[in-house]
């Protein structure tokens, strides 16, 4: 089977065209990839944030209650000194 120079042309051309619409086609692929993984990874990360700041409220709520404790026992220990 002899190939003539233009049927190997075609061939090249059309390999080559292939391999360009292959590696397009994977990085379009990838980056959607990426982008939805970006979008989950945000999403927990909003999730982690609400969940901090919930957590440093009650924590600030604590501290206030605390706060207002010690401040009412040292009145009474001051009110018994006198």
């Amino acid at each position: 089977m002899d190939l003539s120079r233009a049927t190997a042309r075609r061939i090249a051309v059309w390999g080559a065209i292939g391999l360009l619409g292959g590696g397009v086609a994977a990085d379009l692929l990838w980056r959607q990839k990426s982008a939805q993984e970006q979008a989950a990874l945000r999403t927990d990360h909003t999730q982690e944030m609400q969940r901090l700041a919930d957590e440093v409220k009650d924590l600030t709520d604590q501290l206030a209650a605390e706060r207002l404790r010690r401040e009412a026992v040292e009145r009474a220990l001051s009110e018994g000194r006198k």
